[in-house]
């Protein structure tokens, strides 16, 4: 059971979502991510199932 929900609202953040992504990882907490993509069109969308897979 995580012990912390980090919700990330996103459009269009295809420059700057990996790293957003990779610093909560790396964060020394038991936690869940939550990514809420707003219909992005820069391709935001095919990094993020990229990222669910990893």
């Amino acid at each position: 059971v995580p012990t912390l929900s980090v919700v990330i609202p996103v459009f269009n953040e295809r420059q700057t979502i990996v790293e957003i992504v990779e610093r909560v990882r790396n964060a020394p907490y038991e936690k869940e991510i939550i990514i809420v993509d707003d219909a992005s069109t820069d391709g935001t969308g095919d990094i993020l199932d990229e990222l669910a897979e990893a």
